[in-house]
């Protein structure tokens, strides 16, 4: 019985050597899951981030996901589900203070909005504008599946709002070719700021950097602070420099 024991509890030791050992290889989870510990309100923060995360490298690759409109959630999966352990570490004094100065991707706007024109007296726009709904085959195949609300900002321009975080990129290039829809593009990321960036990314770890920035930011922040952290599929996260300068 003894020996049982032993053995039982040499089992156990090595299993939690195992998992806090970074270097184990254990995949992140592709399917986009909510920590139970994460408010709703910080998970759909959290998820536009990882989500312009995704983007932006569909983007610096020049990969053909930039074409599709959903952006993949085997993608966007492991990059939320290493968010939400920083977001939620409590063991480094980085991770708090990323938390302390709420510091996410920016321009999250992009995701969510568009600008497009079209002649004022056309019935479609007209229609989507007052009821919700063109009347349209493929612009209301669109409307619906992302939930998009239209606007007037005024000169024949028209403001579009998806619900859900989409490539609006990919989306106004599919709306250009609707024959009434003059011309369309995503909302420009305008100003400066807090940002997160993805620098190396496979199926068990991703390696960000997280920047604050502060000073006439709207113009370029003159003062910035990084910290670059290595998160593991295996839950552990490492510091791996820290540089810029020092916090307000």
């Amino acid at each position: 019985m003894r020996i049982f024991f032993f053995l039982l509890s040499s089992l156990l030791v090595s299993i939690f050597f195992t998992a806090c050992d970074g270097e184990t290889i254990i995949d992140f989870p592709t399917d986009i899951i909510q920590d139970s510990r994460v408010s709703d309100s910080s998970f759909q923060i959290l998820l536009d981030d990882a989500k312009l995360l995704c983007l932006n490298l569909y983007l610096n690759e020049e990969s053909k996901e930039i074409n599709d409109i959903e952006i993949d959630e085997s993608h966007v999966g492991p990059v939320i589900t290493a968010l939400q352990m920083v977001f939620l570490d409590s063991l480094l004094q980085s991770t708090s203070e990323i938390r302390q100065y709420k510091i996410h991707t920016l321009c999250p706007i992009q995701l969510h909005e568009g600008v497009l024109t079209s002649d004022t007296i056309n019935t479609h726009i007209n229609s989507w504008y007052l009821n919700g709904f063109s009347a349209h085959r493929i612009l209301d195949n669109y409307i619906y599946q992302y939930n998009i609300k239209l606007d007037s900002i005024g000169n024949n321009k028209y403001k579009y709002h998806s619900e859900i975080g989409i490539n609006h990129l990919a989306l106004s290039s599919a709306l250009m070719k609707i024959p009434f829809i003059v011309d369309a593009s995503s909302t420009s990321c305008i100003g400066d700021g807090s940002q997160i960036e993805i620098i190396d990314y496979t199926s068990d770890y991703i390696h960000l950097i997280y920047s604050y920035g502060w000073g006439d930011c709207p113009s370029g922040c003159i003062y910035r602070h990084y910290w670059e952290l290595g998160i593991y599929g295996s839950g552990i996260i490492e510091l791996i420099a820290e540089s810029g300068t020092d916090l307000p």
